[in-house]
């Protein structure tokens, strides 16, 4: 574990602390519980190439490269193959 400082407003520190006493823990493991949460927001708003197809217009077969040619076959494939489970 990294040891950090940081600064807060009076009022945040003062609420904080009295929360951590409410929940018989300490400050800095809320902080490291906040940060968890933020991370994990962060971590979920990453695109996944997945999510971004079709948000783009697609270029002529002629103009892709191959490795963009797979992963655009690759992409269509993966459609069909939800589309037959469903």
């Amino acid at each position: 574990m990294i040891r950090t400082q940081i600064q807060l407003p009076e009022g945040e520190y003062k609420e904080l602390r009295e929360a951590a006493a409410r929940q018989r823990r300490s400050m800095a493991a809320c902080i490291r519980e906040g940060i968890q949460l933020f991370l994990s927001r962060f971590r979920s708003r990453r695109d996944d190439p997945i999510d971004i197809a079709g948000k783009f217009r697609p270029l002529p077969a002629k103009d892709l490269k191959p490795h963009d040619r797979w992963l655009a076959d690759a992409i269509r494939d993966s459609k069909r193959r939800t589309r037959l489970r469903s």
